[in-house]
């Protein structure tokens, strides 16, 4: 079980850092003042007129403009606008070339973009039959831009992109260069990285594993945060070890950043186990505002001793 929600965070394609999370704040609301609305809304009006999306970055309208190739073996309808615009403003900005890293934010996008155009792919229209056919041309895009991408990075000296083979293909040559790459320390300072690690190590050795997904939050902040299922996994290990206390403050850290957790369920479990709620409640505000500040620490907060 604990393999599996780990092995998620990578299968979804978030591996495993969340760049666009909303962040929802756990006690205060921030209002905002009705004369930076107006002005908000007349910086966004220019921008769209100067055709930007932001700042000197062309808009996706204008890069389709200038460069249709980027643009045209992809679905021409509204579905999956997102992910098409990922993968249209990817393409312009590494034209000429891109790094193994930036070949496997690709490999994730078309991911992404195939999930959603096969969803969309499967919508009958019994009079725009023409919307089927962009659509099915967009999925049969994905399908070979992941063959191609695939077979360009099967053999990629790069710790990204030897995952990627090892957790989708089972490719053990591949997971053996990523756990070399682990061997001489080159995943520590990046908890992408060290997440991946701990879905390998989960499987064999569950201290090991929360141990890597220690301090892989100890390298995050409220930019750059791990996927949610981090904390369920955390949250799944504890109950693994009867430690409903320490799983409870997961569950709650988990909840927070908007992973579906029946919280009823583990309140049950908290005081079935004596648990002292209100004071796990007001260590997962703590844990949270670590987090969030880049300062975060396992064994400072004593989270250890749950």
């Amino acid at each position: 079980m604990n393999a599996g929600i780990l092995d998620k965070v990578v299968r979804n394609a978030k591996l495993l850092i969340n760049y666009n999370k909303p962040i929802k704040p756990r006690h205060i609301l921030h209002s905002v003042g009705k004369f930076s609305t107006i002005r908000s809304v007349f910086l966004l009006a220019a921008l769209v007129l100067s055709g930007c999306d932001n700042w000197g970055q062309k808009s996706i309208a204008q890069i389709c403009k200038d460069s249709p190739a980027y643009c045209n073996d992809l679905n021409p309808d509204a579905w999956c606008r997102s992910e098409k615009a990922d993968i249209i403003r990817h393409r312009h900005e590494h034209a000429e070339g891109a790094s193994h890293k930036q070949n496997y934010a690709m490999l994730l996008k078309w991911e992404a973009y195939k999930a959603c155009v096969a969803k969309a792919a499967g919508i009958r229209h019994i009079k725009h039959r023409e919307k089927e056919a962009g659509r099915m041309k967009g999925l049969l895009t994905a399908e070979r831009e992941l063959k191609r991408l695939g077979w360009q990075t099967k053999n990629a000296d790069d710790p990204y992109l030897s995952y990627y083979h090892w957790s989708r293909f089972s490719d053990t040559q591949a997971k053996q260069r990523f756990m070399q790459f682990a061997e001489a320390g080159r995943l520590h300072e990046d908890p992408d990285l060290l997440v991946a690690l701990a879905s390998i190590q989960i499987k064999v050795d569950e201290d090991g594993a929360r141990e890597t997904l220690y301090q892989a939050l100890e390298r995050v902040d409220e930019k750059t945060m791990v996927s949610s299922d981090v904390f369920l996994s955390l949250s799944t290990l504890a109950l693994d070890n009867n430690r409903t206390a320490a799983a409870y403050l997961w569950a709650q850290i988990a909840e927070y950043y908007e992973a579906p957790v029946d919280m009823a369920l583990y309140e049950k479990m908290a005081i079935a186990a004596e648990v002292d709620i209100d004071k796990v409640e007001e260590l997962a505000d703590q844990v949270i505002a670590d987090l969030e500040n880049g300062e975060f620490s396992a064994y400072t907060l004593g989270i250890h001793r749950l």
